[in-house]
């Protein structure tokens, strides 16, 4: 076997973290409307938590099957741990937070499930894009109740030095305050984005590279570590899956949280 056909089947192997256009639609400018394979399972994972919690919400009882109890868990979950310390003035977003924590982790377990190339198989969460438009909204939200709770200079007075400071000192440290404060607000949706992107997409390329290492060796002996080790990763993405999903959304709640109560 030539060096380039074993190059060209670990490739094969990565070709799952590529984004493939499955209509094609004109361009409008530079942005690219045609729906890829990310976006479809996009839709697929926010379909199934729909799904999920329609067909709960339409079956209560007062004697829970098991469906009813997962869903009761996963709201307590997201109304007690999750959210518990956001106070009454926050909990019109204790859906939007089980939003999030629900769809993050089905996008993440709909992409360990081993699919046929037909399917086009992709993790939508290993794409910046995907986990930044998400972070994004969070910022929206983040910067909405600041605004509205507290008024422009409300708001942006928090940003400034805390009450006390000497006004010979406070007068040249606000503009650092403002500053650090202004630079710390854009930079909480980008390290959102870039902490899930990373994680997930380092998960996918050491079992990908060593599923690749299988199908270059095309030897049992030495396909049963590289496999072992796969199966182990996959338990292990598993866990990572939910600590991710977890991470963003009380990341998002703090970040909430921070600009109801801006300045005290």
């Amino acid at each position: 076997m030539s060096s380039e056909a074993e190059a060209n089947k670990v490739t094969e192997a990565l070709h799952e973290l590529n984004v493939q256009s499955i209509i094609h639609l004109p361009k409008l400018g530079p942005i690219d409307l045609s729906i890829s394979n990310a976006v479809i399972y996009m839709w697929i994972s926010a379909a199934l938590v729909f799904i999920f919690f329609f067909v709960i919400s339409r079956r209560l009882r007062k004697q829970p099957d098991a469906l009813q109890t997962v869903g009761e868990i996963l709201l307590n979950f997201a109304t007690g741990h999750l959210t518990g310390q956001i106070g009454e003035k926050g909990k019109k977003y204790y859906y939007l937070i089980l939003t999030i924590f629900t769809y993050i982790f089905t996008m993440n377990i709909l992409g360990l499930i081993p699919k046929p190339e037909i399917l086009k198989p992709y993790t939508p969460t290993a794409n910046i894009n995907v986990t930044f438009g998400m972070a994004f909204v969070v910022f929206l939200v983040v910067q909405y109740q600041g605004f509205r709770r507290h008024g422009f200079r409300g708001y942006i007075g928090s940003w400034l030095t805390p009450k006390g400071v000497p006004k010979a000192l406070a007068i040249p440290l606000n503009f650092v305050f403002f500053v650090v404060h202004l630079m710390g607000e854009f930079f909480k949706p980008l390290s959102l984005a870039i902490r899930l992107f990373g994680n997930t997409i380092a998960g996918h390329l050491v079992i990908l590279v060593m599923l690749g290492l299988v199908i270059q060796f095309e030897s049992y002996l030495v396909a049963i570590p590289p496999l072992a080790f796969v199966l182990a990763m996959n338990g292990f993405e598993i866990f990572v899956a939910f600590i991710q999903a977890y991470i963003f959304s009380l990341l998002s709640v703090i970040y909430i949280e921070s600009a109801i109560y801006a300045g005290h």
